[in-house]
């Protein structure tokens, strides 16, 4: 485009030259038609120029866009220095699934549930007085909101749940809050709990009652098991790449005076140890399964529980508490669709004045899925004798139901229909309960 421009310089250059030779030759005539070529020359490199802009602009356009398309030289450290001065906010994600809403931080993941059980309970006693001997009611028997999850690391992980139905009670609501941290990076190898929670003692205390197979634990479970406590457990699970979990082990110190009781009075722990068989792989501890099972399950267990609440006056005499020692023994089976399950206590109490009386319990249920992901019937066993050395004081429980489900555990109907039985009080109850659970 310059040498364009150059050449119209010339050219005008010559035009002025042959110019002035035409006018000394011609006279006035011939000036007037040099200066009226002069003017067209002039026009002429006018538009050229405005032609050259033109293009200028329009490349330097298309060199941006090119830039901005394909960074690469100064423009890429720009951009790279602008990344680093304003970070990209960090992802965060939200989902639910089966009566979960799960939050996903970039160094954390909270799970997030409540869950209602709403119950109707009809009992008839047979005594003497017939104005007294039939009740009903409805209660809320559990409305539990759960948080757990991992924060930091995965190894990392907590839990806390409440159960608002307890407000009004000495209970209080909180039933868990604890961490645990796995020690062997996610294998549950070796792992360390601390907090309140489940005490590793009582197959049924540890089974989570959203997936009882009845509609509450036996009474049995309530005599013989603390259910939670405050304290610390170890605890995992090994075995051969077939069976990873073969072997589980839990081991655990408490304060020994149940939930929400922060205080130790007796400057003794509670000791709790469990271990677990399972050939086959564990049966887990959920009573109910709706789905059934693709193959043959077992599980066998045995555990130990000691506690001494006796506390002494300054002259070093017992005024409060007891002592006792505690064993049990357990199975869970799992065949097509049958569950089948079973625990055994075996307690020896020492009292105030270290007299000393044996108690033995028993549970016993088995269940049949009558229609997969939809109907489940079962029956059950439980007895307890408060002293072995007497006769005629067991409290024996027969009972039948059935589970339907209409979303597995999470949104299901439950009834059961039993006869409890005091040998001692020569009386015995039945009772009728439905109850409705679900979890959102």
């Amino acid at each position: 485009m310059r040498t364009w421009m150059k050449g119209y310089a010339a050219l005008a250059i010559v035009a002025l030259s042959f110019a002035g030779r035409a006018m000394a030759q011609t006279g006035e005539p011939e000036l007037q038609q040099m200066k009226e070529q002069l003017r067209q020359a002039q026009e002429a490199i006018s538009k050229q120029q405005a032609v050259i802009e033109a293009l200028q602009q329009r490349l330097s356009q298309l060199e941006r866009a090119q830039a901005a398309q394909a960074p690469s030289g100064e423009h890429q450290l720009q951009v790279a220095a602008s990344a680093t001065v304003r970070p990209a906010a960090p992802p965060v994600s939200a989902t639910w699934k089966d009566g979960q809403t799960i939050v996903t931080f970039p160094k954390a993941e909270i799970h997030f549930s409540n869950r209602l059980q709403f119950r109707w309970t009809g009992d008839h006693t047979s005594n003497t007085n017939p104005y007294q001997d039939e009740t009903s009611t409805f209660a809320i028997r559990r409305a539990k909101t759960t948080l757990t999850g991992w924060a930091y690391t995965k190894d990392l992980t907590f839990g806390l749940q409440v159960d608002w139905a307890n407000a009004n009670t000495a209970k209080g609501v909180l039933d868990d809050a604890y961490v645990n941290y796995d020690f062997t990076h996610g294998h549950g190898y070796f792992q360390v709990r601390a907090g309140q929670f489940k005490t590793p003692f009582g197959r049924q205390s540890i089974s989570p009652t959203k997936a009882n197979m009845f509609v509450d634990r036996s009474f049995v479970s309530y005599v013989f098991c603390s259910i939670r406590d405050v304290g610390l457990m170890a605890w995992g699970q090994f075995g051969p790449s077939g069976v990873a979990d073969l072997f589980e082990y839990r081991v655990g110190v408490f304060d020994g005076g149940g939930r929400s009781v922060y205080t130790n009075a007796d400057h003794k722990y509670q000791k709790d140890f469990r271990f677990v068989v399972s050939p086959w792989g564990s049966t887990g501890y959920d009573e109910t399964t709706p789905a059934g099972i693709t193959s043959p399950k077992l599980s066998l267990g045995f555990e130990l529980e000691e506690n001494d609440t006796r506390v002494k006056n300054t002259v070093g005499l017992y005024i409060s508490g007891g002592e006792y020692r505690t064993k049990g023994y357990d199975l869970m089976a799992r065949v097509w669709r049958f569950t089948a399950y079973g625990e055994y206590f075996d307690r020896s109490a020492a009292d105030l004045h270290d007299l000393r009386t044996r108690s033995t319990g028993v549970n016993a249920q088995v269940g049949f899925l009558a229609i997969p992901n939809r109907c489940e019937v079962f029956l059950g066993y439980w007895g307890y004798d408060p002293n072995t050395d007497k006769t005629v004081n067991a409290q024996i429980e027969r009972g039948v139901g059935m589970n339907w489900y209409f979303s597995g555990n999470n949104n299901k109907l439950q009834a059961d229909y039993r006869r409890f039985h005091d040998d001692l009080a020569r009386r015995s109850t039945y009772e009728l309960r439905f109850q409705y659970q679900i979890v959102f």
